[in-house]
């Protein structure tokens, strides 16, 4: 199941070069010989790896057949007719200098040349925009987990959330925060899925709990035939301030599609040690379900982290696991053993496992505090021996004062161009923040090349 964004991308950066006209200038770049001496005036916007290129032409008098853009990173020529204004150049690497040259060609010779450096931040804002509005859905939230539903629909699996009205980046401070919610896109809509248990209850709520002083924030989950399954973690406040959560449980929630309607509730069967949550990965493939824990060994300022597997069938999920001991699988927990050849990343509280074109990926965020970096691992088998670390990815949220980023998480299932989604979550200390500016607690997007994920060193 692919998803075409081309459309999607072309319009959002149009509408972007119309509202770089109106702000401040930073969002574009002028060209750099000055008006007297260039023969055109050049201006860009930019969309996650797109470079929206438009430009005025100063000289009259030059004769030429079509201009000519390309650039020093890529080497894409496109062509276009002079009677054209703008152009798009795609591809483009993020957070560096590329120099984008225009050129007056004639005769298949280059008449005049303009060089415009362009600087990008990668973040694919339109989709961002769309999975994220300011009203009809959830307009605020973490956790971000996806997974793709078989009518070719995806359902988003967020944490504490909102669902308000934003105006002008700002919600009111009366909001109701919901501990968690579901967001169903379905080929470009997105709608909420809140109310478990009544209008200000959030999408899932523990049997038990319907106060929701014990509450659910979402792990992964997995599909078969019509039915849906959702990891969730069961939570407490067992501390003080909004870091005092603490975990308890793990239940697998089950829906019936297309409605998403709850079927049942039920606790996972692992019973050890409750610093392993089980959830926060999962893969149904080959016949087996795979499910992932993060364990911390070391949660301090250098934190060391490891990845445990049990694997299960769809009929056997409830009552009967077995873990991957580094050569086999056992019934018993504790012989589980961690996955090799992920030591040099401690690997995120969430996480992603996937298949991408016959290989599996793991991807994570660096779980430092605020490291910002997102590598991905490749293996063979979906337990490892994981391999060709690559850092795809620097968040930089993280260097404005109070603002942090976190569990980056892959949505393979959609696709553009031979690159997959990847978001990750951003977050404020300054808890008020999330109402006086909303863009301190709204995920980020950006496009990776899967040929960058699988390429082996």
């Amino acid at each position: 199941m692919r998803f075409d964004f081309r459309h999607i991308t072309a319009l959002g950066v149009l509408l972007a070069a119309v509202a770089a006209c109106d702000d401040d200038g930073t969002k574009r770049k002028a060209n750099i010989f000055g008006d007297e001496d260039s023969f055109v005036k050049v201006e860009f916007t930019s969309n996650a790896d797109t470079v929206f290129l438009s430009w005025e032409l100063t000289d009259k008098d030059t004769r030429f057949d079509r201009y000519q853009v390309t650039d020093d990173k890529t080497n894409r020529v496109v062509s276009v007719g002079k009677e054209e204004t703008s152009c798009f150049l795609t591809r483009i690497p993020y957070d560096q200098s590329v120099s984008v040259y225009l050129s007056l060609m004639k005769d298949e010779k280059v008449v005049k040349t303009n060089r415009t450096d362009v600087k990008i931040d990668g973040l694919d804002k339109v989709f961002a925009r769309m999975l994220i509005p300011d009203r009809g859905s959830v307009t605020g939230g973490d956790g971000m987990y996806s997974i793709p539903l078989p009518d070719g629909r995806s359902i988003f699996l967020m944490g504490d959330s909102y669902t308000g009205t934003v105006t002008n980046g700002q919600r009111s401070t009366s909001e109701h925060m919901f501990r968690n919610s579901y967001i169903l896109y379905d080929n470009g809509k997105v709608s909420a899925i809140t109310g478990a248990n009544g209008d200000k209850s959030s999408a899932a709520v523990p049997p038990g709990s319907p106060d929701e002083r014990k509450w659910y924030w979402p792990g992964h989950g997995f599909v078969e035939g019509n039915t849906l399954y959702i990891f969730q973690t069961l939570m407490y406040q067992g501390g003080e301030g909004m870091w005092g959560f603490m975990y308890e449980a793990t239940d697998i929630l089950e829906y019936e599609l297309p409605a998403v309607k709850l079927r049942k509730t039920t606790r996972i069967p692992f019973t050890g040690s409750a610093d392993i949550h089980y959830g926060m990965a999962a893969l149904n493939d080959g016949g087996y379900v795979y499910i992932y824990a993060q364990v911390d060994v070391d949660n301090s300022a250098n934190p060391v982290s490891e990845v445990l597997a049990a694997r299960t069938t769809v009929d056997r999920l409830y009552d009967s696991w077995e873990y991957y001991t580094g050569s086999g699988w056992s019934p018993s927990s504790a012989d589980a053993a961690k996955l090799e050849g992920l030591a040099g990343v401690p690997v995120s509280s969430q996480f992603n496992v996937f298949k991408l074109r016959g290989k599996y990926v793991l991807l994570t965020q660096n779980k430092r505090f605020n490291s910002g970096e997102i590598y991905t691992f490749i293996s063979d088998t979906p337990y490892g021996p994981w391999r060709n670390k690559q850092l795809i990815f620097k968040t930089t949220e993280q260097f404005t004062p109070k603002l942090l980023t976190y569990n980056a998480m892959a949505h393979p299932q959609f696709e553009k161009d031979g690159m997959i989604l990847v978001s990750y979550n951003v977050n404020t200390e300054e808890f008020s923040q999330q109402f006086s500016d909303v863009t301190t607690y709204r995920p980020r997007f950006f496009w990776v090349e899967a040929d960058r994920i699988l390429n082996s060193k």
